[in-house]
């Protein structure tokens, strides 16, 4: 069982939905128009003013966003695209969908973002894309990696699926880069049960985008689209948004000071100048022992939304399955990069492999936690 989906009585639910959900759905269905229409193009509108970029594209999840912006900047078999081996599987199984090579960097300590330093070291000839996460909702070195793309003329990718509303000297995550992608699924804090956004400056992308999504057109397009019912719900979420976002960031805050000087844990605050969403809180894991084992096992079985975050992406068997039927682009001959007969596994990624996945875990603090739920992680965590 997911401990997301978990439901105890004690601990509360998160997405919450009322009369204001409850009314936009029925307005979807007695439009009769239940896909790609006016409720989302309205959606698209109120977020790209929200974000503060001209184009916002809506598609059905955020893995068909950030394959189209590969798609869209023309990546293909042969190109390189540099990424973090700490994201969501869909971060890097994208760029196979474009069969093209991903090329792992490491991650940095302070953000748990791709490190700039490690990434410039990996630039190639063959290098067209990066693509940054700003994981759980804490931003990367957005404005370091992206002096980097600039200096190298390499296309910016942000992976702002958790980040709704982070921002780094008070820009919002996802305007820094050539195009942005943002997840609205059940879990995120803009949630619609399942759809994507990919919004850009580039009107050549946005359009390029917009052809793709609806299969049909002379160039290889998808079934892409987003439903009136999400776009509807994401009307009511956005909202909602910044508000909820301060309430995570208070209670993110409250575990900090209350947590500060714990033996067994430490909350991850966001460096100055940023502004982190806390789509879930991350916790530095000080004593692994077999005690402190069993106080997570504990809280689990309450109900109490905390587990370990994801395996390092290199070790997937996306990377290291010989028998891909598809084929795997870094094996090919006309390959020529430096993933050349080289295994994912056996890469040197060494703060990924320290922190993943057994010195960091996270917990949700959506706006339904109160100090009373709050309290209850602290006295099990102490």
């Amino acid at each position: 069982m997911n401990i997301f989906e978990h439901k105890n009585p004690k601990w509360p639910s998160w997405p919450q939905y009322g009369n204001e959900e409850k009314k936009a759905v029925a307005r979807v269905i007695n439009s009769n128009q239940l896909f790609a229409d006016i409720e989302v193009k309205t959606f698209e509108k109120h977020y790209a003013k929200y974000l503060g970029t001209k184009h916002c594209l809506g598609l059905g999840n955020a893995t068909q966003a950030l394959h189209l912006a590969l798609a869209a900047l023309n990546i293909g078999e042969g190109d390189e695209v540099l990424v973090t081996s700490y994201s969501w599987i869909s971060t890097a199984s994208c760029i196979l969908m474009q069969n093209a090579v991903p090329v792992f960097c490491d991650i940095e300590s302070e953000s748990l973002g791709i490190n700039p330093e490690d990434l410039e070291s990996k630039i190639s000839p063959l290098t067209k894309a990066i693509i940054v996460t700003h994981v759980f909702g804490y931003p990367a070195r957005i404005k370091k990696i992206k002096d980097i793309c600039k200096k190298h003329n390499i296309a910016l990718i942000e992976d702002s699926a958790h980040a709704h509303g982070a921002e780094v000297e008070g820009q919002k995550v996802g305007t820094f880069g050539d195009i942005s992608v943002f997840s609205l699924h059940q879990r995120k804090s803009l949630s619609v049960g399942d759809g994507g956004i990919l919004c850009t400056d580039n009107d050549d992308i946005a359009e390029k985008v917009f052809r793709l999504r609806s299969f049909g057109h002379k160039e290889l397009s998808y079934n892409y689209r987003m439903t009136e019912f999400a776009g509807a719900l994401g009307q009511c979420g956005l909202k909602k948004l910044d508000g909820q976002n301060d309430c995570r960031i208070q209670n993110a805050s409250f575990l900090a000071k209350e947590l500060k000087g714990s033996s067994m844990i430490k909350v991850r605050t966001p460096m100055a100048g940023e502004k982190s969403v806390f789509y879930s809180v991350l916790l530095d894991v000080l004593d692994d022992s077999r005690s402190f084992q069993s106080k997570i096992l504990s809280m689990q079985k309450n109900g109490i939304p905390i587990q370990r975050t994801w395996n390092p992406l290199h070790f997937h068997s996306h990377f290291n399955n010989l028998n891909e039927p598809r084929g795997l682009p870094w094996v090919r001959e006309s390959y020529t990069g430096a993933m050349k007969n080289i295994r994912y596994e056996s890469l040197k990624l060494p703060n990924a492999e320290y922190y993943c996945p057994n010195r960091l875990l996270e917990i949700y603090v959506h706006p339904p936690c109160r100090e009373e739920h709050l309290v209850e992680i602290i006295s099990e965590l102490c």
